[in-house]
């Protein structure tokens, strides 16, 4: 198990003593491509506005470093890819539950 090295770049970091860098990308092809060969140590991939299953998809496919792969048998991607998917609409209605406990007032 230790020749495995350690593929999340967050927590890599983190392990050495240094701060892991993670920006948000939207889940276009080319802003994907450019934060796959950046030297982030994970993306964000904001899946709220708009909710697009097949274009995250398409991202974390294009994340995933396929000439390292064949070069050493593990797969693994430059940075670390996170999700955030909204629960069910519930930040929305927590948001208008606010609202509406304001205007009673």
């Amino acid at each position: 198990m230790s020749g495995i090295p350690r593929l999340n770049g967050v927590i890599k970091a983190l392990e050495q003593g240094h701060t892991g860098f993670v920006s948000f990308c939207p889940v276009g092809i080319e802003s994907v491509v450019a934060m796959a060969g950046s030297h982030l140590d994970g993306v964000a991939f904001e899946m709220e506005h708009p909710l697009d299953f097949p274009g995250l998809r398409q991202a974390l496919q294009l994340m995933v470093d396929r000439r390292q792969i064949r070069r050493t048998s593990i797969a693994s991607s430059r940075g670390h890819a996170y999700v955030r998917i909204p629960s069910n609409g519930g930040e929305h209605n927590q948001c208008i539950a606010k609202l509406a406990g304001r205007s009673a007032d």
